[in-house]
Parts: structure tokens; C-alpha cells; sequence
């Protein structure tokens, strides 16, 4: 169960945030507000409509409607599909087709039509990641509100951002380990993940838990966390985790961490810093330059 507190107004997943505790003085989900999506596309001007065609989609407001989908639609095709050119190509023998009718039942067939087959054209990759990220959840199983925020995040009838990856990335750890960042939430300026490690053995993955701080109102709480909340990167060569978490756009409070993985199941911090949000925050302060947190 993640163990992030929310205490600003942020737009999560419903599902994630019933599924924080409400533990006072931790730091909160900030940030979480959803990237907007792709600006739509447009259809046929009819201010300039010139052929039989068009002035008789612009004289049905339905007609009109199904050409600024379509357009949504052919736009949504054109960004996902490999093969750009066969997707103009296709379109352009479609509006052949389409300037041969002659009446209103005529363009409505024509348009259902093409509609369903851009959709299917623009949920195909899609469609494969979603497969394959599957396939990575039954052989690691990483925790059930995790992937429905996920799924909710990138679902057409959620918040509706495109899908480009798996949201999965593995990590060498040495000596047959490996890390897995699983992403479960993504937002304006950070993101939200769990991590799993796999051994040399045929067990199942570990979900790992991080010791993390968080600063308020002069007091530091140490934790340990199984969420992941920021823009984490790996460095192969020291096979460490670093990743800021942002208690604001700007960045200049948070918590501020690099993890150690030399046990097997159990990161350490090598190094781990806070700092409250400043009400006044005059020169900005890096990170690596925020209050220390003795660890054990």
C-alpha cells in the first residue's frame, strides 16, 4: 500500500488517493496535476467549402460533426502509427471515396466507417504496450492500486494522456539482480513509482521499501516508503538511484535521495536530504545543499 500524504489540493487518480493514509507531516503528492492532452484537429472550413461535397457536409451540422472527428481521429492514427505515409496515403484514397457521394447517407456510411478504422489504426500500439506491460505484471506482480492508477491514467475514458512506453524500466544491480521502476501515476513535473528487485533465484520479485524524510515546520520525519515519487535516474556505473521529489513546481524543497542497492532486498540512502517549502525563497538552493538526514 503506497504510504504518500496528500496535503494540498493535487488531481491524482480518485483510486490512489483512497489509497494514502493520512499520516500529518508527510509530503505530499505535489505536482500530480495531469498534462494536457493533444490539441485537436480540424475538419473541413466551411467558409472555404468549394466542391458539391463539402457544401453538403457543411449544410448537415451532423455531417459537420463527423468531419471534426474524423479529423481528431486521422490526427490520432497519424501520431501512433510507424508508417506515416501509409496512413496519408490511405486517407487520401478514402476522400476519393468520399467525394463520389451524392447524398447526406451516402457521407454517414462513408465516415462510420473510416472512423472505426483510424481508431483501430491509432489503438494498436497502444494496444501492444498495454500487452506487454501485462506480461511484465504477471511475472513481477507489483501492487493491484498501482496498475489501476496506471490504467486510469492512460485510458481513453480517464485522464486520457498517450500511452509511448510500458512505463517499465530495468536496471542491473549485479551479481543476477535486477531493479524495476514501475511507473503508476504520471504528472506535470513528476511521476509516481514502485520498485521491484529480482535475484538469481526463481522467487517471486521484492517490492522494496525506501527509508525517505520529509521536512515540516522544522520538524523531520523519517520513514520507509514502498512509493517512489519525482524523476529517478539511474547510474549504471554506481548502480544508484538518485531522485528528487518536489514539494513544488520550482523545486526548492522536497526531499532529495541517492540509493545504494549492495544488500539484496534493502536500499540504503547513501545520501539523503530535505528542506520545507521557504515562505519567502529568495536564491534558489540546490538540492545537494538541503539539510542532511542522519541515516542508520
Amino acid at each position: 500500500m503506497f504510504n504518500r500524504t496528500l496535503r494540498c489540493t493535487v488531481s491524482v487518480p480518485a483510486r490512489r488517493r483512497r489509497s494514502l493514509p493520512g499520516l500529518a507531516g508527510l509530503l505530499l503528492l505535489a505536482g500530480l496535476t495531469l498534462l494536457p492532452g493533444p490539441a485537436p484537429a480540424s475538419g473541413i472550413d466551411c467558409a472555404k467549402a468549394k466542391t458539391p461535397v463539402e457544401r453538403l457536409i457543411c449544410a448537415d451540422p451532423k455531417l459537420q460533426e463527423a468531419d471534426a472527428a474524423l479529423a481528431d481521429a486521422f490526427a490520432a492514427a497519424l501520431a501512433a502509427s510507424p508508417d506515416q505515409a501509409a496512413v496519408r496515403t490511405a486517407q487520401r484514397s478514402w476522400l476519393a471515396t468520399r467525394n463520389a457521394c451524392a447524398d447526406a447517407a451516402c457521407l454517414t456510411a462513408r465516415y462510420a466507417a473510416r472512423q472505426q478504422e483510424l481508431a483501430a489504426l491509432a489503438d494498436g500500439p497502444r494496444q501492444a504496450l498495454l500487452a506487454e506491460r501485462a506480461g511484465l505484471k504477471a511475472r513481477l506482480g507489483w501492487p493491484a492500486d498501482c496498475e489501476a492508477d496506471f490504467q486510469e491514467t492512460y485510458s481513453p475514458e480517464g485522464s486520457g494522456l498517450p500511452l509511448l512506453t510500458t512505463g517499465v524500466d530495468s536496471y542491473d544491480l549485479g551479481r543476477g539482480r535486477r531493479l524495476f521502476l514501475i511507473q503508476c501515476a504520471q504528472a506535470a513535473y513528476q511521476s509516481a513509482y514502485v520498485a521491484m528487485e529480482t535475484g538469481t533465484e526463481s522467487g517471486p520479485a521484492r517490492l522494496l521499501r525506501f527509508p525517505t524524510a520529509d521536512a515540516e515546520g522544522g520538524k523531520i520525519t523519517r520513514r520507509l516508503d514502498d512509493s517512489l515519487l519525482g524523476n529517478p535516474e539511474f547510474n549504471a556505473a554506481a548502480r544508484t538511484l538518485t531522485i528528487l521529489t518536489k514539494a513544488r513546481g520550482v523545486g526548492d524543497c522536497g526531499t532529495y535521495a541517492v540509493y545504494g542497492f549492495e544488500t539484496p532486498g534493502a536500499p540504503r540512502a547513501l545520501e539523503l536530504r530535505v528542506r520545507d517549502c521557504p515562505k519567502n525563497p529568495g536564491k534558489y538552493l540546490p538540492p545537494e545543499q538541503w539539510t542532511l538526514v542522519k541515516t542508520p
